[in-house]
């Protein structure tokens, strides 16, 4: 549903009388009535996998939302009030999920909700019902579907694509593409179309795509397919893993790709495990890069060694994105006024058109317009040549690669 439904909730609460706008002054503290709202604190909870076959890949998420927060009760908190996080374990389960976001909102009375899991359609119906402003990691394409929803990046844009990625491509002087792609797995096969079209909007034709399945396709003939079809850019929307052993086969084979890109894999562990296999590797990010040293990185750093010292290397994808969900949320907040509501979060937040998590995500993201399409500003890093660590790939002396918005990605034929 691409219009979200006013809630039984939001009735209630401006049946109670906390109905002041956002930016309205002089309201008293005490005078709010909205859930989680006291004269001094603002209750918001967390939804992700603590436990369960999920719970390693998440294991810094905590870590991130506890990091922003920290930083944020150390100035103050948000409109004078501090903020108290009550997190549930949903163990990447729709089931746990659920309940667990119904204990959150009708036991634990919080205002709104950040949630980092796989199984957020568990509760994402019952929260738009339930008029609950929620943010978080777009895992699921159903984020695209809900009006209470909000992330800074949609990974399921279906039917859209940017230029981004082609002026890339062409800068580093490519000028033909071969798109490895799952043929079984859908969003696979979404992704490599947008990324098709992005390349075609700078003159870069495909004339490849190579169907190819972890752990049975063979990386020797997938490269000699690749070289035949005369190919200087490869495209991976498969496994890291594959796309590692397809590269390294195509070098064998004396192929040199001018670029080689792929959604994942900004990893020093990764880099040490695969090592001059992928020298030359490019992957997309969609905030700031690490090795950028901006004062962005710089401040979220040491609000994770302030605030969330358990997490030993906050250098972590899930953490920082999961740390500017919670800026995100905490944007809501403030621009829900001195005496917020659920509703006045939903809308106030929806306007913002020049959202960049204090300089931690390339551009700025026109909350507005972003809910369910990709965004026009990447970062890319790119594994040096000694396969020793990764180096920011600059655009005009910077590293914001920014392109714009294509329509009607056409349907690919894998």
């Amino acid at each position: 549903m691409r219009a979200g439904t006013l809630s039984l909730a939001l009735a209630v609460v401006a049946a109670a009388g906390c109905s002041a706008k956002a930016g309205e002054e002089g309201a008293a503290a005490a005078d709010c009535a909205a859930p989680g709202v006291t004269p001094d604190a603002v209750k918001i909870g967390l939804l992700y996998p603590n436990t369960g076959v999920l719970s390693e890949a998440f294991k810094s998420a905590r870590s991130g939302v506890e990091g922003r927060i920290g930083l944020a009760n150390q100035s103050g908190g948000v409109n004078g009030r501090g903020i108290e996080l009550i997190w549930r374990d949903d163990a990447a389960a729709a089931s746990t999920n659920g309940t667990a976001a119904k204990e959150l909102v009708e036991k634990d009375h919080v205002l709104g909700l950040i949630e980092l899991s796989t199984a957020v359609s568990g509760s994402a119906d019952y929260l738009d019902k339930s008029g609950v402003p929620v943010t978080g990691l777009t895992a699921e394409s159903l984020w695209n579907d809900h009006a209470n929803m909000f992330s800074f990046s949609y990974l399921f844009a279906k039917g859209t694509a940017v230029t981004t990625f082609g002026l890339y491509a062409k800068a580093q002087g490519g000028t033909r593409a071969a798109v490895l792609e799952d043929a079984a797995d859908g969003p696979s096969l979404e992704i490599a179309n947008q990324l098709i079209a992005s390349l075609a909007s700078q003159g870069i034709e495909t004339v490849d795509r190579v169907g190819y399945t972890t752990g049975s396709s063979s990386p020797t003939r997938t490269a000699d397919e690749i070289i035949d079809s005369g190919a200087d850019v490869i495209v991976g929307t498969v496994a890291m893993s594959s796309i590692a052993d397809v590269l390294a086969a195509v070098r064998d084979a004396g192929g040199h790709p001018k670029v080689v890109l792929s959604p994942s894999g900004y990893s020093q562990a990764l880099v040490r495990e695969q090592g001059p296999a992928i020298a030359g590797l490019t992957i997309w990010v969609n905030y700031t890069p690490f090795e950028s040293a901006s004062p962005a990185i710089q401040k979220y750093q040491k609000a994770m060694a302030d605030f969330a010292p358990e997490l030993d290397d906050p250098d972590q994808e899930v953490a920082v994105a999961s740390y500017i969900s919670t800026d995100l949320f905490l944007r809501g907040l403030e621009a829900a006024g001195p005496c917020p509501t659920r509703q006045a979060f939903i809308t106030n937040l929806r306007k913002v058109t020049d959202y960049d998590a204090g300089g931690l995500v390339p551009g700025t993201i026109n909350l507005s317009q972003n809910r369910g399409q990709p965004n026009t500003c990447y970062a890319f890093v790119r594994v040096n040549a000694h396969a020793s660590g990764f180096e920011v790939a600059k655009a005009d002396g910077n590293g914001q690669w920014c392109g714009q918005l294509l329509r009607q990605t056409p349907a690919g034929n894998g």
